[in-house]
């Protein structure tokens, strides 16, 4: 009977400084020396339980719900670098814009730099609409590498700094997008290149190495920069013809090979790499038919985040050029797909159905009427997206910690 009394005081010492949950799952060890280990690591400094460190990967929810459902984490994800890639004129940029979009229209930062001199005012207009002027939306034309290197640096630790002094919300974060590191070129370096007579290369061939090192030298700021500072980062990268020893992929219906500039440090380091291609949506068929708008595909060949499915996840999203829809963004185009592989929306021969309700008979009917029912958009992508179902499990999971605390108390 004394032996069964000791025990239970034993247990009882123990709950209060093991949480109940892990003193209750104590099989591969006794509860002794859980007690003596939790001892121990409160006088470990500079290191916390670990599942408060190694925690979920946080993502933003964009304005692209079909690239957010290949993501696997609802969005595009923060505190880490993304790259983006992909034949010229195909959506890069508009992507890259659509992100940042993402993050304004929740009240958060967007920070671009246009390395390539080459985004017109008129054209972010179309495309971000009223959010062109929000005042969280900052740009720079960069005068070279170390000068973007240190505007990187002083933006992300602004943010976090007024985070800490509540100048802005506590869950305020930043996209900063660069555009494209290819023209990123060190000041050294120009100098090198630029030596000789008209302008021969005086770096001897070797400049494409030299920038691939920085870029990997930068990479071991950015990587732990972004965690501390909740801040995400995305880069716009150049393919170009294959060689041996390249990053390479295959260009759909092509089967042509290429690389990717700016050293394999950027591959390495990306949590997402994504490759953004384009085929054309028309209305009508034959010689009548006429192009309404792009359907771009963001194939992710490279995730850190979630595991994939496939071995290449895609995301799509649309963007319109006016005549059907207003030009920028075609949100409807998006939602209309993700609804009807959800099945929350219906077709039935050209007809399109919501609820019983017919919505439009054939794609652009249907696209033309979501677009001006701003409202019933909202109803059918929040219910394509699942976003109920992920509210329900966040409220369980509160409410396990609440319990579990409770029995530690």
């Amino acid at each position: 009977m004394a032996r069964k009394t000791k025990s239970k005081e034993t247990v009882n010492a123990a709950t209060k400084k093991v949480p109940a949950k892990v003193a209750s799952t104590v099989g591969m060890s006794t509860v002794e020396r859980l007690n003596s280990l939790y001892e121990v690591s409160k006088r470990v400094k500079g290191f916390k339980p670990a599942m408060q460190v190694l925690t979920k990967v946080r993502s933003h929810p964009t304005i692209f719900p079909l690239y957010d459902r290949a993501t696997g984490v609802g969005g595009h994800p923060i505190e880490r670098i993304a790259m983006i890639h992909g034949p010229s004129n195909h959506g890069k940029t508009a992507f890259v814009h659509g992100l940042g979009l993402s993050f304004l229209r929740a009240g958060n930062f967007y920070a671009y730099i246009d390395a390539e001199f080459t985004s017109p005012e008129d054209w972010l207009r179309t495309l971000m609409k009223q959010y062109a002027d929000h005042p969280g939306f900052l740009a720079k034309r960069p005068k070279s590498y170390e000068d973007t290197v240190d505007s990187v640096r002083e933006f992300v630790n602004t943010i976090a700094e007024a985070r800490e002094k509540s100048e802005i919300e506590p869950d305020t974060t930043a996209l900063v997008v660069v555009d494209s590191i290819r023209k990123l070129v060190p000041e050294g370096l120009l100098k090198k290149l630029l030596k000789g007579d008209a302008g021969m290369d005086g770096a001897s061939g070797r400049g494409a190495m030299m920038k691939a090192a920085l870029n990997a030298q930068w990479l071991d700021e950015l990587v732990p920069l972004l965690y501390h500072t909740k801040t995400a980062l995305v880069f716009i990268a150049r393919e170009y013809d294959t060689t041996p020893d390249a990053y390479k992929a295959v260009e759909p219906g092509e089967g042509k090979d290429y690389k990717v500039g700016g050293g394999k440090g950027l591959v390495f380091e990306s949590s997402i790499v994504g490759r953004v291609t384009r085929t054309w949506v028309k209305e009508g068929t034959g010689e009548t038919a006429r192009v309404i708008g792009e359907r771009h595909c963001v194939e992710i060949t490279k995730t850190k985040v979630s595991g994939k499915q496939h071995k290449i996840e895609r995301g799509y999203f649309h963007t319109s050029n006016g005549l059907l829809v207003p030009a920028g963004f075609d949100r409807a185009r998006d939602v209309l797909e993700l609804a009807l592989d959800a099945g929350v929306v219906q077709q039935s021969g050209s007809w399109f159905s919501f609820d019983g309700e017919r919505i439009g008979n054939g794609t652009s009917a249907a696209v033309k009427l979501l677009t001006a029912n701003e409202a019933l958009l909202d109803t059918i992508e929040g219910e394509a997206r699942g976003d109920e179902e992920p509210k329900a499990e966040a409220e369980a999971e509160a409410e396990a910690e609440a319990e579990a605390e409770a029995a530690d108390d």
